[in-house]
């Protein structure tokens, strides 16, 4: 009875062990899984996030701006800087503005705003006006005294399509110009942009055939930061939209960081998941590795034996964490919502599954699974044989 109760005794704390160990197993799969999962939807986010940036970058800013050289207000004979500038490579498009700010006055309401006097066809290429007019048309700005002006300026100034507003500043000429169009493009244009055509800017300011901008599209928007400095030499003032929007450069870089960092924290909790598990599994294998070396088993074997067990862990953790991460990605996907950035209607989360991010997350995860047991492992293959055998 003794020895029957001493044996089911045993077999109880045989039993806990194996549950103990099966508990942390799962843990650590766990834990790979959760880290490899997170980690594809952060990289998702970010990734939808750079591709939204990037579209706007695309779509709806000039890639580089032209300005005059140093010390002058205009671009004298830009006509010679056009021919320049179309015969470099890479070059979508380009338009050419004349600037300056005025006051718009609307019976008992005024406010400063931005004169933009254009080529409309040009400009549609770099800003697309026609696509967000709500009311009337772009290229009647074209007609003598036309403008085309935001929504909300129009709200500003209560100014309806037709009504006649009067642009004044100081050391410009008083002109009274006609709204021909209102636009909604979702972006600061519609606050404090009214667009005219060269000829009533010119006559504003009382000048004659000069610009103060060229701005220009790229078919690379990498390229331009070489464009701007092709056409500094050339003496007038170039800058990239690096430059001129540096707030979405700096957003996409720090995404990238915080997106990077997150990835690691995740990988590193898996890491000691996994190296904790091993280092259980050699202390509870002590006299099963003693048994083994004494039958002939070379260290290196006893080695391998626990590199592989920890290298398959990471494996089963890593693809379950890919279809957890698919499965999370997709459902966040279809949220439907309704916002607007940057001159778009967003209606989900932006994200962009790349399918080469599982599988470059899988190899991270079985690598830091392998070196995770890298230690346990030496530590088991060095173990003493015949201290082994008595469980020391």
């Amino acid at each position: 009875m003794p020895k029957e109760a001493a044996s089911l005794f045993e077999l109880s704390i045989a039993t806990r062990h194996i549950t103990a160990r099966r508990r942390q197993t799962l843990l650590s799969v766990t834990a790979v899984a959760l880290a490899v999962s997170i980690s594809i939807i952060f990289t998702s986010l970010a990734n939808g996030q750079q591709q939204l940036l990037t579209g706007i970058v695309i779509e709806k800013l000039p890639h580089v701006t032209v300005t005059p050289r140093q010390g002058d207000d205009y671009i004298h004979l830009y006509k010679s800087l056009l021919d320049k500038v179309r015969s470099m490579s890479g070059v979508k498009s380009q338009a050419v503005s004349l600037s300056t700010t005025a006051t718009f006055s609307y019976k008992d309401r005024s406010k400063n705003v931005l004169l933009r006097g254009v080529v409309p066809a040009d400009e549609d290429q770099i800003l697309k006006i026609s696509p967000g007019m709500v009311q009337g048309d772009f290229y009647g700005v074209l007609a003598r005294r036309g403008a085309a002006i935001g929504q909300t300026l129009a709200d500003d100034l209560n100014i309806k399509l037709g009504d006649k507003v009067l642009a004044t500043f100081p050391k410009a000429v008083p002109v009274e110009l006609s709204v021909v169009g209102i636009f909604n493009t979702g972006t600061p244009l519609d606050e404090a942009v009214a667009f005219v055509s060269l000829s009533t800017a010119r006559e504003f300011l009382d000048e004659g055939d000069v610009i103060n901008s060229v701005e220009i599209q790229l078919y690379d928007i990498d390229q331009a930061g070489d464009a701007a400095l092709e056409i500094s030499d050339l003496g007038y003032r170039a800058r990239s939209w690096q430059e001129t929007n540096p707030e979405i450069q700096r957003t996409i870089t720090i995404g990238g960081f915080f997106t990077r960092l997150s990835i690691l924290l995740a990988m590193v909790v898996a890491f000691f998941g996994i190296a904790n598990i091993m280092n259980l599994l050699v202390v509870e294998k002590t006299k099963e590795i003693g048994m083994l070396i004494s039958m002939g088993a070379t260290r290196a074997n006893i080695r391998n034996i626990f590199i592989l067990e920890s290298g398959l862990l990471g494996l089963i953790g890593a693809l379950a964490g890919c279809a957890m991460g698919l499965i999370a990605t997709l459902s966040l996907g279809n949220l439907r919502f309704e916002i607007a950035a940057g001159g778009r209607e967003i209606t989900t989360i932006p994200l962009a599954l790349n399918p080469w991010d599982f599988a470059a997350f899988t190899f991270l995860a079985l690598s830091l699974s392998i070196a995770a047991g890298a230690y346990p492992a030496r530590k088991a293959s060095q173990l003493d044989p015949v201290i082994a055998l008595k469980g020391g």
